[in-house]
């Protein structure tokens, strides 16, 4: 079980490697508006479960592990982004942010739930 932290953390490298984009540390440290010494500190815990790669002075990857654990935390944070953007009339960046941190705080039934819900109000 992955802990909040290193949910926000699988998250924000998912989205900022998309479309093969390079991650880096000092990426990841201004996304989540950390230290860049915490953002190293998790990246090593990151490592350590086997959710990424990092080779010194190179970019961050996701494992295989990572990809899927991040997609199953990625789709309900981009349904919950949409839903409140569109129907609550949150600024699109805040409904991003608001939609990673609920993402990663909730257990997976209750998000379950949630997504449900807000997929139900079409």
């Amino acid at each position: 079980m992955l802990t909040e932290q290193q949910k926000k953390y699988l998250i924000t490298i998912y989205l900022l490697g998309q479309n093969g984009e390079r991650v880096r540390i000092t990426d990841i440290a201004d996304y989540l508006h950390v230290a860049k010494a915490s953002a190293v500190k998790m990246c090593k815990k990151l490592i350590e479960e086997e959710l990424i790669v990092k080779e010194p002075y190179r970019q961050i990857t996701l494992t295989q592990k990572g990809v899927s654990e991040a997609n199953g935390l990625f789709t309900p944070c981009v349904i919950l982004q949409d839903f409140f953007a569109s129907k609550v009339g949150i600024e699109p960046k805040k409904a991003g942010e608001a939609s990673m941190m609920i993402s990663s705080v909730l257990d997976e039934e209750t998000m379950e739930k949630l997504i449900n819900y807000v997929l139900s109000q079409g």
